[in-house]
């Protein structure tokens, strides 16, 4: 009878044990990116390890984004004025990444359903910024809409919003490590890194990291100039166009 009961009491306790959840842990190789005159562009790598899951390159599916800073765009329709094509009105562009990159191992819409891509903003297409009219213009929203998918294909041209299917590797055994190509024309400042977990369109888990980029040297002092004393910076330039137009002078007369 106590032999019976024992085994009743060990199936209980296997029935009620919580299960393994699957989860996911990254970290960046360097937390920071130096610029300097001579910045190309740079490749970082993410590595971590998936647990919880049996056969992590067969049954799931992954999603690394990296975004950021904050930065305020302005945007202009081309409208023609008999025989000349001009710049017309200016749209701003607000609360948009200034760098927006993804890499998946699979189309992103193939891998996360349609709310969590809304909720998480995962690929540029689901990104939410406000692409709004100047305040003395009024517009609908159709409008807007279209300058926000102008801003987009314009932004995209220029490198700074990727979606890439592929850069995500998976090495023994729950192991990947995932490369990301920054271009030369990287923004400077502070990035959030995001990796999300999928199976069957469901997030099993994510896990996040900082990266900063920064400028160095010379250029580090003259960015924090121009941001942090911009009346000084703007004193500065002028003195050194008067310098340099003078020396300029001096040669010409020789």
């Amino acid at each position: 009878m106590k032999g019976f009961i024992a085994t009743i009491s060990l199936c209980i306790g296997l029935a009620i044990s919580p299960a393994i959840s699957a989860e996911i842990e990254i970290a960046l190789t360097d937390n920071l990116i130096r610029v300097d005159t001579d910045f190309s562009g740079a490749r970082i790598t993410l590595f971590g390890a998936v647990t919880g899951v049996d056969n992590p390159q067969e049954t799931v599916e992954i999603i690394s984004v990296i975004r950021g800073p904050q930065t305020h765009f302005k945007i202009r329709q081309l409208e023609r004025n008999k025989l000349i094509w001009m710049p017309g009105d200016s749209h701003q562009i607000e609360n948009a990444p200034g760098l927006y990159l993804t890499n998946a191992t699979k189309p992103i819409s193939d891998i996360a359903p349609l709310p969590d891509q809304t909720n998480y903003q995962l690929g540029a297409n689901h990104l939410s910024f406000v692409a709004s009219s100047l305040p003395e213009e009024h517009e609908s929203d159709d409008h807007e809409q279209l300058f926000a998918k102008a801003f987009l294909t314009a932004i995209g041209d220029r490198g700074l919003y990727r979606d890439v299917v592929g850069g995500v590797e998976f090495k023994k055994g729950a192991l990947f490590t995932i490369n990301v190509d920054l271009p030369a024309n990287t923004p400077v400042g502070d990035y959030e890194v995001y990796v999300y977990l999928y199976r069957d369109g469901e997030l099993l888990g994510r896990s996040s990291a900082q990266l900063a980029v920064n400028k160095v040297g010379i250029e580090r002092q003259i960015y924090q100039l121009a941001h942090e004393r911009p009346i000084s910076y703007g004193v500065f330039c002028v003195a050194l166009s008067l310098f340099s137009g003078w020396i300029a002078s001096l040669a010409f007369r020789k």
